[in-house]
């Protein structure tokens, strides 16, 4: 504890325990790479590096473009086959990729937060204040950046907030950064008394003089435009001159109006139909309504929120409703309610990180949405195995996203056995798809029922024997495919196999196979032309000359992930990169990067 001279006392606390996470890159069970390595103080800053000690995230997102990684790092998981390219309208808000929500054991009024990063540091994008109630206050907003060679505490300007919270929620935005970012703990420092009005007073009137001495508003001299230097302060843009002319909007047809106003995001309609009744009245259209993104907006979405989409959801075909609700903030009954509603139209819906979900809720997905494609319920960990069962009810589907759930052999090949359009699947972390012999009995039933899947995730799901990888290597038609952290058979020559027989392929997960070796990279750069991103970390067999025939002949590669490959050392990358400029090369050897 510590005080100051206004009889405060600051309590300083660190994690107690790990209450949510969206992804992690470790296994569910395992110690290395996980969220729970965020209890307690630092374990290993201020050292810089890459550490299993601390928390890596690692979960597919998808932002503007089509297609990229099964990572969270860079710009390459904005791409990626196995989710469709975004409906939605383009927020102005934009989120992080993954969040972990950290609990105290003392409930205080924050004053600080710091982190602790100690690996690609900077990717701290936001940090919220919970009640565990499911209502959050913004502690503090980072602004996107690089991401830094050197471990660091982050740590928001201090102030106080007056919001009695033991949940810290830790938003994370690596999209500018190289590799994984890894954070090692967390600390939470306030008080457990609100200040009285005369400190709070002092502390923003501190804060207002930061800013005036920032504008130079201390040094006003005769002929000095205050009140110019003053709208500088109070608002992020000035207004300029008015114009001679003047454009009605409100005078334009409705059917030009529509179409402007299709550009807008969920905020800007809202803030537009307060402008006038006109106004009102248009914002109200449904057609402005097709696609619908909460996700930006997650902290305050309630049942309210749907109440209020109620008059202007009837032609609803997106829906995206990610990170939303929990800590009770939205029932299962709530969003039944909301979906036997508006679920007829419904083709895409995203449901990633949702508590509420339950058997109930998908029954009604299963019953009201017939037209569904694409179905995303990634990191429902909440969700009971046997309310899988629905699923099989959605005939349409052609993408389907279980990552992290706890969906069983049985109920995921039954519930396959209807959707005859599937072309993506993902079910990347899957504990109880990790059972031995479930991989080969999945990839067995895709090769008999989907022989023309595109693409396929099976990160962290056990093994597969040579039975496995036999029908495996009989999905001619897959593009991309993850089968990183998945036992393979040390015997045969099935990963060069895989490349003669998948020419089409353009994104390969090896990581940690442990089999790959020189000749398997020479059939991949002989039969796969269109590759744009091969992951080989942690073959060691591998060896530059493989590499070269790689970089030679795939064109169009973009990614090469050669870390922990113990015969390619930091000289191979140098020459690389000089070579190939195009081409991002990652390579990472004993908490040294290049």
């Amino acid at each position: 504890m510590l005080g100051n001279s206004e009889g405060l006392i600051f309590i300083e606390q660190y994690a107690s325990k790990v209450t949510y996470y969206t992804s992690q890159y470790g296994s569910i069970n395992g110690v290395s790479y996980t969220a729970n390595n965020l209890i307690g103080p630092p374990s290993r800053y201020p050292a810089y590096g890459d550490f299993p000690e601390t928390y890596v995230p690692r979960k597919v997102y998808l932002k503007k473009k089509t297609f990229v990684l099964q990572r969270t790092y860079g710009p390459w998981w904005k791409e990626t086959l196995v989710i469709s390219p975004s409906k939605g309208k383009t927020e102005v808000l934009i989120t992080g990729q993954d969040f972990v929500d950290i609990l105290f054991q003392k409930p205080v009024y924050p004053y600080c937060v710091n982190v602790y990063e100690t690996y690609n540091s900077g990717c701290v994008r936001r940090l919220w204040a919970g009640d565990g109630q499911g209502n959050w206050k913004l502690f503090h907003e980072n602004h996107m950046k690089k991401s830094l060679k050197h471990s660091q505490i982050f740590s928001a300007e201090p102030h106080h907030l007056q919001f009695l919270t033991s949940i810290i929620r830790v938003e994370i935005d690596s999209s500018l950064a190289d590799y994984y970012p890894e954070i090692d703990a967390v600390l939470l420092v306030g008080t457990e008394t609100y200040p009285p009005f005369e400190e709070s007073l002092k502390l923003c009137v501190t804060g207002l003089s930061t800013k005036i001495i920032g504008l130079g508003l201390h040094r006003l001299v005769p002929g000095f435009n205050a009140i110019e230097s003053i709208q500088r302060l109070c608002f992020k843009y000035q207004v300029p001159a008015q114009s001679s002319t003047i454009c009605h909007l409100s005078k334009l047809p409705e059917e030009i109006l529509r179409i402007i106003l299709s550009f807008l995001d969920l905020h800007s309609l809202c803030s537009l139909a307060c402008v006038s009744t006109s106004f009102n009245k248009i914002c109200k259209d449904s057609v402005l309504f097709t696609s619908v993104n909460l996700k930006p907006y997650w902290y305050c979405v309630n049942l309210s929120s749907l109440e209020w989409l109620t008059v202007r959801c009837q032609c609803l075909q997106y829906l995206d409703m990610s990170w939303c609700g929990n800590y009770g903030k939205l029932s299962s009954t709530d969003f039944s309610w909301f979906i036997k509603q508006f679920g007829k139209r419904l083709r895409i819906l995203r449901l990633e990180n949702c508590t509420f979900l339950n058997n109930e809720v998908l029954y009604w997905i299963s019953t009201c949405c017939p037209c569904l494609q694409e179905l995303n319920l990634r990191g429902c960990r909440d969700l009971e195995s046997n309310a899988f069962w629905h699923l099989g009810k959605l005939h349409m589907m052609e993408r389907l996203i279980l990552d992290n759930t706890q969906i069983e052999l049985p109920t995921l090949l039954v519930s396959l056995q209807s959707m005859t359009s599937l072309s993506h699947l993902s079910l990347g972390a899957c504990q109880n798809l990790a059972l031995s012999g479930s991989l080969d009995e999945i990839v067995r039933w895709l090769n008999r029922h989907r022989p023309g899947i595109i693409s396929l995730d099976l990160w962290r799901n056990g093994h597969l024997s040579n039975h496995g990888m036999e029908v495996l290597v009989g999905l001619g038609n897959l593009r991309e495919l993850d089968i990183g952290w998945c036992g393979l058979p040390p015997n045969g020559n099935w990963i060069s196999l895989l490349a003669n027989r998948c020419r089409s392929l353009e994104k390969l997960f090896l990581t940690a196979a442990r089999t790959a070796k020189d000749t398997d990279l020479i059939a991949i750069a002989q039969f796969c032309p269109n590759l744009r991103q091969l992951d080989l970390l942690g073959n060691s067999y591998i060896t530059s000359e493989g590499c070269c025939r790689i970089l030679d002949q795939c064109r169009k590669l973009q990614l090469l992930d050669v870390s922990y490959c113990c015969q390619i050392d930091a000289g191979h990358v140098s020459n690389w990169r000089r070579t190939y400029p195009h081409v991002s090369i990652k390579r990472i050897f004993i908490n040294e990067e290049d």
